[in-house]
């Protein structure tokens, strides 16, 4: 019978298009929670404000229409901050979401398990099928083990995660900032905000372990209706083997003997401690709770350490290495090459054997130290890059001079002096401004405001990034400029740190032959992510060096 509707089930999807899928990440918050089942339908046109489902980069995608092009759009998870990086073509779109059924998604990731297990259950029932009592016991106890290492695996009822990248470290220095998710179906405490299923919050957290981290413990918060209904489905196998008994039969003296009711005195007695435990579980206040979430699992706290520079980058990387083309901490510890942490292999190549500094933007990094660049020195990623025109540039410095060279660029070659192209770069002009410039046939650049001279000394991060949304130019984590340039120059090249010809760029339209190609000062950090940072990001990773 199972195989018939399961069978049905999928004549149906298919002969009407319709697809399932489960949702697994926050991204869609209220809408469409962790848990979820997504019904999809396809459909010939898809507008702004429809909830869609999607391929990109072997990953499928729930995310709602925000803008159109024409037959390009940009999606946007409802928790998230600002667009995804990437464009959304009609050929990649499964369908639009048709219903969306919160907490099923749980059940249809349980539903084989829950099969699986009750095979096995129905298995062990045969080794005394004579006894009616023995193979019902065996069945509801069976059936409430299975579900009840599903619902431990799947954590359904009460859960939480942290958005690590949105939490950081309170300005006041009190404590940490996190920003939650409920994952769960049942609502959630946490400190004093309560949390609905996919609601979202950030809480400040004071607690702080002996480890140094920062803790936050949620507590379980349902309605009294959903507390019953807990305490009932507890209770199920308790309620189902009091209504088993051996069929009566009559011994042949004509003497019946009278029903075994010792079961009860055991029964009975465990049925009230279950309600008393799921009553307290799900009532009584406490620094911990049975039910929570945690990027800890064995503790059932979420915790989060201020996190370093190292981390803001391969926090990305872990999520999707595909999103970072190569990242350095920039410390020198090699004298022909520095290793890229982002974890793709990509091993930058030194022009010359490094020399080192103490001083360093990312405060709480180790080993705590940067690369000086002094004029003649250059790393530069082997391998050439096809016309990038969706990147990120993120780099830490420290510099006195002005003009200076590329922080961090693109050209035609590793060595400077043979580029016969270069743009995509972010620079110090002679007024001691940062300038990131891009050349789609001609200028594009964002400069900082005029008045402050970033050839100070002090450490500054820049990110520079270019998409089909234009240019973004940031500054201390700060957006200080934007462009609708889409596009650089079209060429072969490589990315580098420190050095690149800036002829022209230094006055835009007459040459400069004494325009500097190298770098000169301290540079620690630097990546370039084949994605467009979010606001956020930028934010945090500009925090992760300063806290």
């Amino acid at each position: 019978m199972i195989a018939l509707v399961a069978i049905a089930a999928a004549a149906a999807l298919w002969i009407t298009g319709a697809r399932l899928f489960v949702v697994e990440t926050p991204s869609m918050a209220e809408t469409a929670p962790v848990g979820s089942l997504v019904v999809t339908e396809p459909r010939t046109h898809y507008a702004v404000g429809d909830v869609v489902t999607y391929t990109h980069n072997d990953r499928t995608i729930t995310h709602r229409i925000v803008e159109a092009d024409g037959d390009v759009f940009h999606t946007r998870g409802d928790l998230n901050g600002a667009a995804d990086a990437w464009d959304v073509h009609p050929d990649q779109i499964v369908g639009a979401a048709a219903v969306i059924l919160p907490g099923l998604g749980f059940l249809l990731k349980a539903l084989p398990w829950l099969i699986l297990g009750a095979i096995v259950v129905e298995v062990l029932t045969r080794v005394r099928p004579h006894r009616r009592t023995w193979v019902w016991a065996v069945r509801l106890n069976g059936w409430a083990v299975v579900t009840t290492a599903l619902t431990l695996w799947l954590r359904p009822w009460f859960n939480m995660v942290l958005v690590l990248l949105d939490s950081r470290a309170d300005d006041s220095g009190s404590g940490a900032l996190m920003h939650v998710v409920n994952t769960g179906i049942l609502p959630i405490l946490v400190d004093t905000t309560r949390l609905v299923s996919g609601e979202q919050a950030t809480v400040l957290s004071t607690h702080q372990l002996a480890s140094g981290a920062y803790a936050l413990t949620p507590i379980p918060d349902p309605d009294l209706p959903a507390r019953i209904l807990l305490i009932v489905l507890c209770l199920l196998p308790f309620l189902g083997s009091l209504l088993v008994r051996e069929p009566d039969a009559v011994p042949e003296g004509g003497v019946r003997v009278r029903p075994d009711r010792r079961a009860r005195t055991v029964l009975l007695p465990l049925a009230i401690l279950t309600a008393l435990a799921v009553i307290a579980l799900t009532s009584i206040t406490s620094t911990h709770a049975a039910f929570t979430a945690s990027i800890r699992n064995s503790a059932d706290t979420a915790g989060a350490m201020n996190q370093n520079c190292r981390f803001a980058v391969t926090r990305i990387t872990a999520a999707n290495p595909s999103d970072v083309y190569a990242a350095f901490a920039l410390s020198g510890t090699s004298t022909t090459s520095e290793t890229d942490i982002s974890g793709n292999g990509r091993t930058g190549t030194w022009r010359k054997p490094p020399t080192t500094s103490t001083s360093v933007g990312c405060r709480h990094d180790t080993p705590a130290q940067s690369v000086t660049f002094d004029g003649s020195q250059c790393l530069y990623v082997p391998g050439l890059v096809n016309d990038p025109n969706t990147f990120s540039l993120e780099a830490w410095f420290s510099t006195t001079t002005a003009p200076n060279g590329k922080i961090v660029g693109f050209g035609t070659s590793p060595a400077p002096e043979q580029e016969d192209h270069w743009d995509r770069h972010i620079y110090i002009d002679s007024a001691g401004r940062l300038v990131y410039g891009n050349f789609p046939d001609q200028f594009a650049l964002i400069s900082t405001p005029a008045g402050k001279n970033y050839a100070d000394g002090a450490w500054h991060a820049v990110v520079g990034t270019l998409s089909s949304s234009g240019m973004r130019f940031y500054v201390d984590g700060t957006l200080v400029g934007t462009d609708n340039t889409i596009r650089g120059q079209t060429y072969d090249g490589y990315w580098k740190f420190g050095c690149g010809k800036t002829d022209f760029w230094m006055g835009q339209t007459t040459p400069s032959n004494t325009a500097p190609a190298f770098f000169t000062g301290q540079i620690q950090y630097g990546t370039i992510y084949t994605r467009v940072l979010t606001a956020t990001e930028v934010k945090n990773h500009w925090l992760s060096g300063t806290w």
